[in-house]
């Protein structure tokens, strides 16, 4: 039996939808994309949502609203993918890397206060939700969240939100992720996440001026698109471009993906739980494999990601782990390989792996197994009995880097 790592559930309207939009004959960004806004907003409890094409698009226009430039320092956790950090250098700013708790994969107020003790002149902070579950934004006085501290520090905040729909903060008070009025919040809808359209983002914010520029940037500057130039009561071919922007709209057709999936949000979410509790209950025990941390509400993770920890103690390392599973057909992935030993973020003689200890060690053991609502008993039974098999087997370290 052959499990892939990820497989997209596409079982709700999306053909229908797809369908409207093509017989319509308006392909590009126009009433679907209004409406999916709209409601992925109200899912959030955002006031403003902005589609656009990829999350990489939703964080480069989040950093350029938010007014990084030429000599802004902006702090990403290490452990990301590096669009976290890339969108910064689009700007001209610099990246500081911050190191992660070892047990979460998350930034955390610790991490971060170390980072800001040592750099100084710090603009804007990126904490990363990881793998569905969201860094800790709030605290209290004794024990301050992420936001606490850079509220503190008059630090802007941008959220990292591609694992994170919909994922509730630690404290439920606060609601989902995306909903707080400090912070611009950046999802992706990726093919391999929690929902898709394919390729394509949304940036949510409460800030109504931030929602105006990221509206106009993600077109060319352009003051109005085409669906208000041309289907409007007042239609006019004529428009003013008041910036130069970029081209990170996202097209109906995509939105219309995206709106068949978001009717089907919490039941994804309600399986993804469902194959993580087995997951957890059958793998539990096995020798050299650390499960992830679940917080004390399962409910407020979306489990976007599934990531065990080979041990070091462990007989067979990390790597070794993954081609045995891959030759029982189970496919898997890690995340992430830290951003400090990819050659792009590693030039400063400062970026040493010695000063991100916590990444260091997720680094070294993570493994991320197959999870998507569309998972049978029978491919979840296989991925558990193979993971089993290979830990019980003899001690081999890979030959892989």
């Amino acid at each position: 039996m052959k499990v892939p790592f990820a497989r997209p559930s596409c079982t709700g309207n999306e053909l229908a939808y797809v369908r409207e939009v093509i017989e319509s004959g308006w392909l590009t960004t126009g009433p679907k994309v209004a409406e999916f806004e709209t409601r992925f907003a109200a899912s959030v409890g955002a006031a403003h949502a902005l589609a656009v094409n990829s999350c990489t698009a939703a964080l480069h226009l989040a950093c350029e609203a938010a007014g990084v430039g030429p000599g802004s320092r902006v702090v990403v956790p290490t452990l990301t993918f590096t669009a976290t950090a890339e969108v910064v250098r689009y700007l001209g700013g610099e990246v500081i890397l911050a190191d992660v708790d070892p047990g979460t994969g998350l930034l955390t107020n610790e991490t971060l206060g170390q980072t800001l003790e040592r750099e100084r002149d710090i603009d804007v902070v990126i904490p990363v939700h990881f793998a569905g579950r969201a860094a800790r934004m709030r605290g209290d006085t004794d024990d301050p969240g992420l936001l606490d501290l850079c509220d503190s520090r008059g630090l802007r905040v941008i959220e990292d939100a591609a694992h994170a729909f919909p994922t509730s903060y630690e404290c439920q008070a606060e609601g989902r992720v995306g909903n707080l009025d400090e912070t611009i919040s950046c999802f992706s809808f990726y093919a391999n996440k929690t929902m898709t359209t394919g390729e394509g983002g949304m940036l949510v914010t409460n800030d109504s001026k931030v929602a105006e520029r990221v509206r106009r940037m993600r077109l060319h500057g352009i003051d109005r698109d085409a669906w208000n130039r041309f289907t409007t009561d007042s239609a006019t071919w004529e428009y003013d471009v008041i910036a130069a922007g970029y081209k990170y709209n996202m097209p109906d057709i995509a939105a219309a993906i995206g709106l068949a999936q978001l009717e089907q949000a919490e039941e994804f979410r309600s399986r993804r739980q469902a194959i993580v509790e087995q997951y957890l209950d059958r793998l539990s025990g096995t020798p050299g494999i650390r499960l992830p941390e679940v917080s004390d509400s399962i409910d407020d993770h979306s489990w976007h990601l599934f990531v065990v920890m080979i041990e070091d103690d462990s007989p067979r390392d990390r790597n070794a782990f993954i081609e045995d599973l891959a030759e029982r057909g189970v496919g898997t992935s890690v995340h992430y390989k830290p951003l400090h030993r990819m050659s792009c973020w590693s030039a400063p003689k400062d970026v040493t792996a010695d000063r991100y200890p916590g990444a260091e060690c997720w680094w070294r053991g993570c493994l991320s197994l197959p999870l998507f609502p569309s998972m049978s008993q029978a491919e979840l039974d296989h991925v558990c009995d193979s993971v089993i098999s290979v830990a019980a087997q003899r001690p081999v370290v890979s030959t892989t880097s």
